[in-house]
């Protein structure tokens, strides 16, 4: 392991040791919504589909369990766009409402702060964006929604630092929201920590509407946008297991980002704990990213 990814892994365990001690704190840590997952735990990585600059790797924390970590672009070096996605859909009940958590960090480079990543819900085929601009998502032809940390702009676009949710593959937000920071990741700051939730609209249709939100534990800010009447029946596909038996409707996950002239590194984190102490014990509670094997089947 280089020493970014050795630098990044211990900014993280560090976020981590205080984060998690919260949890513990609160109650009830890593628990997501029956319908949705909470991609903070439990999930490995290096087991997901990489694209472009997309790398992972898992590293033991003593005491604490082992950490994956998704590198989608390396920090000091530019003209990146890397992806990555779950290795099966994500089943999901799009007439019920759902929460979607992970956790993410910038790591700045060099240059200039920029530009930004992505998590995708699409019922096409995982596809590579571009880099800058598009952050790794805009260009790649996929259906459905992305919920964006945008952290640069141009003159025509929103003021960076801004929260946004994309669409069908292109990086213009259909939404967006200003955060007025000037900066995703001051020294002082740890991880920070991402919620996507969907109401339903009562009517059986597959359609409702979207929250996005970004927390910052270290300062207890919270930015949100929210997108009405989102359409999920032309972008859910169905999911059966290998002997065909009918699973439900289900989306393809993932991560994207890009940084263009810009030289950050963009990473997802994800814990899977020790089982003892028992302390810790509830934080196996966090739904994995994939409840069971499930393959493709076109959309209705």
């Amino acid at each position: 392991m280089n020493g970014l990814h050795s630098a990044a892994h211990r900014r993280l365990a560090h976020a981590l040791l205080a984060s998690l001690a919260a949890l513990a704190v609160a109650g009830a840590p890593g628990q997501a919504a029956a319908n949705g997952a909470d991609l903070t735990l439990n999930v490995d990585f290096t087991a997901w589909n990489l694209m472009g600059s997309a790398a992972a790797s898992n590293t033991f924390l003593p005491g604490l369990g082992t950490d994956s970590l998704l590198m989608l672009t390396a920090p000091g070096s530019g003209g990146q766009a890397g992806s990555a996605y779950a290795p099966a859909p994500l089943l999901l009940d799009f007439n019920a409402a759902f929460e979607i958590r992970f956790r993410f960090f910038v790591a700045h480079g060099s240059v200039l702060q920029g530009d930004g990543l992505t998590f995708f819900m699409t019922g096409s085929d995982p596809a590579p964006g571009t880099g800058g601009s598009d952050l790794g998502y805009g260009g790649s032809g996929m259906n459905g929604y992305a919920f964006a940390v945008d952290t640069f702009n141009f003159e025509d676009e929103p003021e960076a630092v801004s929260v946004q949710i994309l669409g069908d593959g292109d990086a213009s937000p259909i939404v967006y929201t200003e955060t007025g920071l000037g900066d995703i990741q001051p020294p002082e700051y740890s991880q920070w920590q991402a919620q996507v939730n969907y109401t339903p609209s009562g009517f059986d249709d597959e359609a409702g509407d979207l929250t996005f939100a970004i927390h910052q534990p270290h300062t207890g800010q919270t930015y949100t946008v929210e997108l009405d009447d989102a359409a999920w029946g032309a972008v859910a596909i169905d999911l059966y297991d290998e002997d065909e038996n009918y699973l439900g409707r289900g989306v393809h996950i993932g991560f994207t980002a890009g940084n263009g002239l810009a030289d950050d590194g963009h990473f997802i984190g994800s814990l899977t704990p020790i089982p003892e102490p028992s302390s810790w014990a509830l934080l196996l509670a966090g739904l994995g990213v994939v409840g069971q094997l499930a393959r493709r089947r076109g959309p209705r």
